[in-house]
């Protein structure tokens, strides 16, 4: 299609698109740029010290606009959405029964497949546009996304209440410490859980929200080439807590390491919640070291100064790959008509032949087990503002 070609080589210029080695990136989503730079640490630990190349590798400012990760979805396609939408529901299905065979696309699959690839092996950020939300009610509008989800993956269970598809707006009026995509407080970069995650805009905020995005690939070139001293700790990673989402009989902090990086089968992949990190220190007693919470800090300054900002409208769905890039959300003020108020609708998908990572970020790949009577919820919470500590 013309479009994979104009969106996946927009860069060709500065990434070599078209070329033998823009064709082997395609499988991996970032290349080294020179002949391997690893080592490996007690045995099993292997790094990354060379830089990587492609086009999952890039700053926020080789995008003029959100239109350069945006795909518009043509009059024929928008009109077969509204058609599988109205028949999914005569014939009786709900998000829980909808399967990808249920909602047949043949004008769009050809386009969501390049999708699946973009974020696999691209740049790993898609915005879908062209949904007018006005034509639908709620329930039709989230049947819609759920169905454009069956085409990428598999949704799972985003909290303790078994939401596959979960509502991103404030509820701390009724849950006071109501978990990050439940209140409206400044999100800083983070992974989520599975391996693509999807938002679908519904309403903005007053003011506020908005939504960032960083090419983790993009960081740990940074780190290469400009802090080299962090990348052993941020390997080796750290313990998580669980805010209250263990199973009976688990520990509320995970009795291994979760790497912030990990590099298998010539990947590169993320993990990072910081505050989740920060909570598991605090509560386990044992303090992050200076160097570990300097990692730490320069992370996180450099996916801001690395950072695509951009504001989601309604009808847009904006997909990324969790494990190539970070993503962030800046506080908001919402309106005070209860029918106003901000409200996205966020997908957790496990997708099929999707990449190769450490053993801890597969245990999060299935989602988060539902539990009667829990909600998603943790009042010890850690770490939630941005760090004011540059790099050294």
């Amino acid at each position: 299609m013309a479009w994979k070609a104009r969106f996946i080589c927009r860069h060709g210029a500065t990434r070599g698109c078209g070329s033998s080695a823009a064709q082997g990136l395609h499988s991996t989503g970032g290349r080294r740029a020179s002949r391997p730079g690893r080592t490996t640490t007690e045995g099993f630990m292997e790094i990354l010290r060379e830089t990587l190349t492609g086009p999952g590798v890039w700053k926020g400012s080789d995008f003029a606009s959100k239109d350069d990760v945006t795909v518009v979805l043509d009059a024929a396609q928008l009109a077969e959405l509204g058609e599988a939408v109205r028949a999914a529901l005569q014939a009786g299905h709900t998000l829980d029964t909808l399967e990808r065979e249920h909602f047949p696309l043949p004008k769009t699959e050809s386009l969501l497949r390049d999708v699946y690839d973009q974020l696999r092996s691209g740049q790993g950020i898609v915005i879908l546009k062209g949904i007018d939300v006005g034509l639908y009610s709620q329930q039709e509008l989230e049947m819609i996304y759920w169905g454009i989800g069956t085409y990428l993956g598999a949704g799972v269970s985003q909290s303790v209440l078994g939401d596959r598809l979960g509502h991103v707006k404030d509820f701390t009026a009724t849950d006071t410490h109501a978990r990050a995509y439940r209140n409206k407080q400044e999100l800083t970069p983070h992974t989520d859980s599975s391996d693509i995650v999807g938002l679908m805009c519904l309403r903005t905020a007053r003011a506020g929200g908005m939504s960032i995005a960083t090419s983790a690939l993009a960081v740990h070139n940074e780190l290469v080439a400009r802090y080299p001293q962090y990348l052993e700790p941020l390997y080796e990673g750290f313990p998580y807590h669980r805010r209250g989402e263990q199973l009976p009989g688990e520990s509320a902090v995970t009795p291994y390491r979760v790497p912030l990086f990990c590099w298998r089968e010539g990947q590169l992949s993320c993990r990072y919640v910081r505050s989740y990190i920060e909570t598991a220190a605090k509560e386990s007693k044992q303090p992050l070291t200076q160097l570990q919470t300097d990692a730490l800090n320069c992370v996180e300054r450099l996916t801001y100064e690395l950072a695509f900002e951009f504001y989601l409208d309604p009808g847009e769905i904006y997909l990324i790959n969790n494990y190539t890039v970070l993503h962030a959300r800046t506080a908001f003020e919402d309106w005070q008509e209860p029918e106003r108020k901000r409200h996205l609708l966020r997908l957790w998908l496990a997708a099929a032949d999707w990449r190769a990572v450490d053993s801890s970020f597969v245990a999060a790949r299935g989602g988060i087990a539902a539990q009667a009577g829990k909600l998603p919820s943790y009042q010890g919470s850690f770490g939630s503002g941005r760090i004011a500590t540059a790099p050294r």
